[in-house]
C-alpha cells in the first residue's frame, strides 16, 4: 500500500476491495494481488463477506458486495443515473425501443 492510513487493518481491508474491483478473485489470485498471508487474506475476505462488502460468485471467487451499493446511494445521487436518465428516456422516445444503462461487476452487468 502506497500511502497507508496507520490502522493496518483497515488498510489491509482496503487492499482486498481494492483488488476485487477489477472482478473475480480467487484466494490465491487475492494472496498474489495484496501481499497479504493466505491466512490473513482469507480471514479479511471471510470478515467482509460477514459485512455483505464481499460476496462469493457461483465458482467461491470473491467479489464486491452488495453492501457497497447500499453505501453508495447512501452517499448521495448516482451520477451516472442522473445524467443518463434524460439521455435514456430522449433515446427511448425517438426509437420507440426500451433503453438502459448498467455497469460492469466482473463479468456481470449491473
Amino acid at each position: 500500500m502506497d500511502n497507508p492510513s496507520g490502522v493496518g487493518v483497515i488498510d489491509k481491508a482496503a487492499m482486498v476491495l481494492d483488488t476485487l474491483e477489477a472482478g473475480p478473485t480467487s484466494l490465491a489470485q487475492l494472496v498474489a494481488a495484496t501481499g497479504l498471508a493466505r491466512p490473513t487474506a482469507h480471514r479479511l475476505a471471510l470478515a467482509l463477506v460477514h459485512h455483505r462488502l464481499v460476496s462469493r460468485d457461483m465458482q467461491g471467487r470473491f467479489v464486491l458486495g452488495s453492501r457497497l451499493v447500499e453505501l453508495a446511494a447512501a452517499a448521495g445521487e448516482d451520477r451516472l443515473i442522473a445524467a443518463a436518465g434524460p439521455v435514456l428516456m430522449n433515446l427511448r422516445d425517438a426509437t420507440g425501443e426500451s433503453a438502459q444503462v448498467f455497469r460492469r461487476q466482473g463479468d456481470s452487468r449491473v
